[in-house]
């Protein structure tokens, strides 16, 4: 019997994807404009473009040559990772503008003494 090539199911596909970056969240690099170099599970790395200016998502992987339309594990894995380098990025931020926030407060008390 031939077996065809069937996609995992989304939510299969979305658990390999998080347990990806859980073991390999570290590896990830950002090569800049939502492109990622994503480690696979073979060695060597495979290349995920977020498409964050328009177009297509994709990641040069068999998996998703295979099934353009779903995403891989690997896309999965890069999502996750720009959304808490975004996030983490949006703390820091916070972070600066609360401490010249308050820095000012006290400018403005020491000034008026």
């Amino acid at each position: 019997m031939i077996e065809k090539s069937v996609p995992a199911p989304p939510a299969t596909r979305e658990l390999r994807g998080l347990a990806l970056f859980r073991d390999h969240g570290a590896e990830i690099i950002h090569e800049g404009h939502g492109v990622y170099a994503v480690p696979g599970c073979s060695g060597g790395s495979y290349t995920v473009d977020l498409a964050v200016f328009g177009g297509e998502e994709s990641c040069s992987c068999p998996d998703h040559a295979r099934h353009p339309k779903y995403s891989c594990k690997h896309l999965i894995a890069a999502t996750i990772s720009r959304a808490k380098s975004r996030a983490k990025a949006r703390r820091e931020q916070r972070k600066r503008t609360a401490s010249r926030a308050a820095r000012g407060n006290v400018a403005s008390l020491t000034v008026g003494a």
